[in-house]
């Protein structure tokens, strides 16, 4: 980890192991496309992230991350539990892939806030295919009043409406595309007011400042 006065970074190498994936297998009975979850395969990711923290300009502070890793699911065959004769290879598949967020947090002034946020995520390999490209865009605004106490909130889930699922498929007998919309679009306002002294009592805040505890934001 590297910091500066209004800027930081830092990285981390992992490796993860994971067994008995779910996976969504498809395959052709008597003429018929059917398809099921099941735990079959074994996975690999090797890879490294990237997280940096910058302040700029007084009233924006920027956190983003990068994941650069390579994707290897192994090898695998699928037999049906309720007919020994139906039997699937799901052959080994790999790719190098990668990921990003970025979070905006925006101070307009001392009770006016906002905030975006963008998340991308590139093709990865599926069981029998690969799933295309993910991302989205989310927003949100705040506005305190009355030593905010009371505030007024604006948020608006995937803004332009591009959450969908897009995956290539192939197998014995078969090659199919799917897309399905989850119109995830929504857009939301609420009010909310505080009874209570919200504000941290000055042992805790004294607690907090003589831990010497380090917060690293390392995302999957």
């Amino acid at each position: 980890m590297k910091t500066w006065d209004n800027h930081s970074i830092s990285a981390s190498a992992y490796y993860r192991f994971t067994d008995n994936v779910i996976e969504d297998v498809r395959f052709i009975n008597a003429g018929v496309m059917e398809n099921t979850y099941m735990n079959i395969a074994k996975k690999e990711n090797t890879g490294m992230e990237f997280v940096a923290k910058n302040s700029l300009f007084k009233i924006l502070n920027l956190t983003s991350s990068v994941n650069l890793y390579y994707n290897k699911m192994n090898a695998t065959v699928y037999s049906n539990p309720y007919d020994s004769a139906i039997e699937t290879t799901i052959p080994s598949q790999s790719n190098f892939t990668w990921s990003a967020n970025i979070l905006a947090n925006l101070m307009f002034s001392k009770t006016f806030s906002g905030q975006i946020t963008g998340d991308y995520s590139a093709p990865t390999i599926i069981a029998q295919g690969i799933e295309a490209p993910e991302y989205s865009i989310n927003l949100g605004l705040r506005k305190t009043f009355l030593d905010r106490k009371l505030s007024l909130n604006f948020m608006a889930n995937d803004i332009f409406d591009m959450n969908r699922e897009r995956t290539t498929t192939s197998g014995t007998g078969f090659y199919q595309k799917s897309e399905s919309y989850f119109h995830g679009r929504m857009i939301g306002l609420s009010v909310s007011y505080n009874f209570g002294n919200m504000k941290p009592k000055q042992t805790d805040m004294k607690k907090k400042g003589s831990s010497g505890e380090m917060n690293m934001d390392m995302g999957e």
